[in-house]
C-alpha cells in the first residue's frame, strides 16, 4: 500500500479517553485485513457497539495527475456497516474535519466530529448512554443540523490527555510494513501557507505537550510495544525552537536508543537544534519548503526565503543528517522561468531526496480558494468532495513533461503523482530487507552507490 502504512494514532487517543471513562472499545483496522467486509461484519457481531466511530483522515492521495479518491471505499465501510448493525455511525478525523457536512451526507452518517474528537466523541457517546434525544455538542454534528447552526470545535490542552492505547493496534505489522511508528509532540499551526488545513483542523495556537510526557510515551513506545524508530507527526517539530530543543535534550538525558525523523521549517535551522537532535536520534528531516523561488514563496506565505533554504540545507549537510525538500510546482504566480529556477536550485543543494507534487490540491476555508475563484478556477458552490487541484494557467501545458524530465534523470526524485519513484514493489522489497524509517531517507546510499560505480569506471 501506498504511501506507507501509518498507524491510526487518532484512534489510540480516542480510545484512551473512552477507556479512562470505563467504556469497552474495539478498534477494527482494515490496513492489513485480507478481505475488509470479513473481518468489520465478523467484529461487529462479536462485539455488538452501541456506536460506531470512523476515523477518516484523508479524503484522496492529494497527487495529480494520478488521483485517487477514498470516500468510495469508506461509503462501502458504513455499508458493511449498516447491513450488520442499526446503532449510529459517527465520522470524524483530520479529513473529516476539512468538509464536515460534505462527507456526513455523502457517507449518510449519523454524526460527525469536526477538529479533535477525544473530548467531543466521548461527550457524544455519554449523551447517547443517557438517551438525550436532541444533542447538542460543539464540534458535533448531525444531518438535522445545517452550517451555520454547527458550533466551532474546542482545541484540548495536550498535557490533561492520557497516552494513546498503541496496544489495540497491530504495532509489528506497522514497524515491519510501514518501518516507523508516530508520535505527537504538539498541536495547532501558527503559519498563513495559502493552502495549508492544519490551521483548519488543529487551530492556529500552538499548544505544546510536556516535553518529559514526550519522552516518556517514547519510553512507554520502546520498551512495550517494540517500536525503536518513529516519525514525529507535528506539522513543523522545530517551532518553536526552545521546545524541540527541551525535548532533544530530554531524550539525550534519558540515553534513549531511538531513530526519528520529522517535518521541520527552514526558518528555525540552527547549528545548535540540528546537532542536538542528531544526538537525540534525528535521522532524517522533510522541509516544507514549496519553491526555491523568492517570489513563488513570498505568494504562498511562506515565512523564508531562498536564503534560509540554502543555509538549513548546509547545516544538515555539515551535521551529516539526511533532508528533504518537499516541492509543490504549479503555485499562483508560477511560470517557466520560476520552475526552471527551483530544479535549478534543487540541483545544486542535492538534497537526499527531492518529492515534487504538481499543482495544489485546493480545500475550502484556504485563500488559495479565493484565488481559485478570482481566476474562475472553481466556483462558490463547489464542494470539494472531487480533488480539485490549482494549477498556475502559465505552466499547465509544459509541467508534467518538465517534471519527468527531471525526475529521469535525478535519482534523489521522488513524484507520488507519476508514480516515479512511489512504487509499491520497491517499498515492499526494502521493507522485507527491515529498512526502517522514511523510504526517502535511503535514496542517499543509493546515490552514494552510484557515485562510487561512477569513480570506478573512471579510474579503469
Amino acid at each position: 500500500m501506498l504511501p506507507d502504512p501509518v498507524a491510526p494514532l487518532g484512534l489510540a487517543y480516542i480510545a484512551a479517553v473512552l477507556l479512562a471513562h470505563h467504556h469497552q472499545v474495539e478498534i477494527v483496522d482494515l490496513c492489513f485485513a485480507d478481505d475488509d467486509e470479513k473481518v468489520l461484519t465478523h467484529k461487529l457481531k462479536e462485539f455488538m457497539p452501541d456506536i460506531i466511530g470512523l476515523s477518516i483522515r484523508n479524503i484522496d492521495n492529494v497527487s495529480f495527475p494520478h488521483t485517487s479518491s477514498y470516500l468510495d471505499f469508506y461509503k462501502e465501510v458504513v455499508s458493511w456497516c449498516r447491513t450488520t448493525t442499526t446503532v449510529p455511525i459517527a465520522g470524524g478525523g483530520s479529513g473529516f474535519t476539512l468538509l464536515p457536512f460534505e462527507i456526513l451526507q455523502f457517507l449518510n452518517l449519523d454524526y460527525g466530529i469536526i477538529g479533535e474528537g477525544e473530548e467531543n466523541f466521548f461527550t457524544l457517546v455519554s449523551a447517547l448512554s443517557n438517551n438525550q434525544g436532541n444533542i447538542e455538542i460543539p464540534g458535533v454534528i448531525s444531518p438535522r443540523a445545517s452550517h451555520q447552526e454547527s458550533s466551532p470545535p474546542r482545541f484540548l490542552e495536550l498535557d490533561t490527555l492520557p497516552f494513546p492505547r498503541r496496544e489495540l493496534l497491530d504495532n509489528k505489522a506497522y514497524l515491519q510494513r510501514g518501518g516507523m511508528g508516530n508520535i505527537q509532540t504538539k498541536r495547532g499551526c501558527a503559519f498563513n501557507c495559502i493552502y495549508c488545513t492544519y490551521p483548519l483542523i488543529e487551530g492556529r495556537k500552538v499548544r505544546l505537550r510536556s516535553p518529559s510526557k514526550v519522552v516518556t510515551e517514547i519510553e512507554d513506545m520502546k520498551y512495550t510495544q517494540g517500536i525503536d524508530t518513529f516519525f514525529i507527526v507535528d506539522n513543523v517539530f522545530n517551532y518553536p525552537p526552545s521546545h524541540a530543543q527541551e525535548i532533544c535534550q530530554e531524550l539525550i538525558k534519558r540515553k534513549l536508543e531511538v531513530r526519528w525523523s520529522c517535518y521541520c521549517n527552514p526558518a528555525f535551522i540552527t547549528l545548535e537544534l540540528i546537532g542536538l537532535m542528531r544526538d537525540a536520534g534525528c535521522t532524517g528531516i522533510e522541509f516544507g519548503t514549496d519553491s526555491c523561488e523568492n517570489s513563488i514563496l513570498r505568494r504562498l506565505r511562506k515565512n523564508f526565503t531562498l536564503r534560509e533554504i540554502h543555509n538549513a540545507s548546509l547545516i544538515c549537510r555539515q551535521r551529516g543528517i539526511s533532508f528533504c525538500h518537499n516541492l509543490l510546482l504549479g503555485a499562483p504566480g508560477e511560470n517557466r522561468y520560476t520552475v526552471a529556477e527551483t530544479l535549478r536550485v534543487m540541483e545544486a543543494i542535492d538534497p537526499t531526496a527531492v518529492i515534487i507534487m504538481i499543482g495544489i490540491r485546493i480545500f475550502p476555508h484556504t485563500e488559495l480558494v479565493a484565488i481559485a475563484e478570482r481566476e474562475n478556477i472553481v466556483t462558490k458552490e463547489e464542494r470539494f468532495i472531487t480533488p480539485l487541484f490549482y494549477l498556475a494557467p502559465r505552466v499547465s501545458s509544459f509541467i508534467i513533461d518538465t517534471v519527468q524530465e527531471y525526475a529521469q534523470s535525478h535519482t534523489n526524485c521522488i513524484v507520488p503523482g507519476q508514480n516515479i519513484m512511489h512504487d509499491l514493489h520497491i517499498q515492499k522489497k526494502l521493507r522485507r530487507y527491515g529498512i526502517k524509517g522514511p523510504l526517502w531517507e535511503h535514496l542517499g546510499i543509493r546515490k552514494r552507490r552510484e557515485k562510487r560505480k561512477s569513480n570506478e569506471g573512471i579510474y579503469h
